[in-house]
């Protein structure tokens, strides 16, 4: 059985013959052999059809993703689409239990804390900075689908060391000189994955800010930090409900994708904000990528204040 586990949950991937072939090498990177079935374990059925489309159904725990002859002519976008359709379709069938940040996560302490790179609605960033941090002596956490889940009111971000890093084609040569691939696996970048699969309290979440120079930091005020958060905890199921939102999909158009029976999203998304916005929150500038070392500095410098 191939689960791919995010906390005490678990989704089950079954790729189809009818699949296209480089899907099987993929999912069996990023699901995990268990054959004991969790108490919580959803289906994701993965299959050719007629017609690439995504059918979420949270009641019965079940996802079906059928892709056209065409969705296998971009392997790469063929991956990205699969891991965008099984992330976001498990955050929609967690009954509440899991929050789906857009960013990344890493730890500079071991696994004790978690700073979380999230997105304010300010463009690019996230990867590369959480990049750059793990290097200077960190360790990985996730990339893009940061899972959370709240203990008592603290955010804790699920460790997930079978999902690959989408790095930027322009911060490749920085980051990972000798990489050739778009889509990197912990093992393949300069800095190790976290090992153990516990949740990591989140204890600073920094947001890429393009209108500050790079390496500038900049606390927000008031209800700015609250209101900068709402894109990273909104993002993850708009785009799975309207994939005309996403830079990169397998799917055409909103007609492609049926999620039935989800809960109420405002008030799952405010009582997520409320948690939060009680986290340290720091804007930080970003440029091009040769400001990146700038930025990583500074944001090294906060974090060791902050600890």
């Amino acid at each position: 059985m191939s689960l791919l586990k995010i906390g005490t949950r678990a989704l089950e991937m079954r790729v189809a013959e009818s699949a296209p072939r480089t899907l099987r090498h993929f999912v069996a990177r990023l699901t995990r052999m268990n054959h004991m079935r969790t108490l919580a374990t959803q289906v994701m059925h993965v299959r050719g059809g007629q017609q690439t489309r995504l059918t979420v159904t949270p009641h019965t725990g079940e996802v079906l993703l059928e892709l056209a002859v065409n969705a296998s002519g971009n392997q790469t976008t063929l991956e990205i689409g699969t891991l965008q359709a099984a992330a976001r379709s498990m955050a929609a069938m967690s009954g509440g239990e899991l929050a789906l940040l857009h960013g990344s996560a890493v730890t500079t302490d071991g696994g004790r804390s978690a700073i979380g790179v999230l997105d304010g609605g300010r463009g690019q960033g996230k990867t590369s900075l959480a990049l750059g941090i793990a290097a200077r002596g960190g360790s990985l956490i996730v990339d893009e689908f940061a899972f959370t889940i709240f203990r008592s009111g603290q955010p804790c971000i699920v460790p997930m060391p079978t999902l690959p890093w989408h790095v930027r084609a322009d911060m490749t040569p920085l980051l990972v000189p000798r990489a050739a691939a778009r889509l990197l696996y912990p093992e393949d970048l300069p800095a190790a994955a976290l090992s153990g699969s516990q949740p990591v309290p989140l204890s600073l979440i920094v947001i890429p800010d393009h209108s500050l120079r790079p390496g500038e930091l900049r606390e927000p005020v008031g209800p700015t930090g609250r209101r900068l958060l709402r894109a990273a905890v909104t993002d993850h199921e708009a785009k799975l409900r309207d994939p005309r939102l996403d830079h990169v999909s397998i799917f055409s158009s909103p007609d492609d994708v049926s999620v039935g029976d989800s809960l109420d999203e405002s008030s799952r998304y405010e009582e997520t904000l409320d948690l939060l916005a009680a986290v340290p929150i720091i804007c930080l500038g970003v440029g091009r990528p040769n400001d990146l070392p700038a930025s990583v500095t500074s944001a090294i410098h906060c974090i060791a204040r902050a600890g």
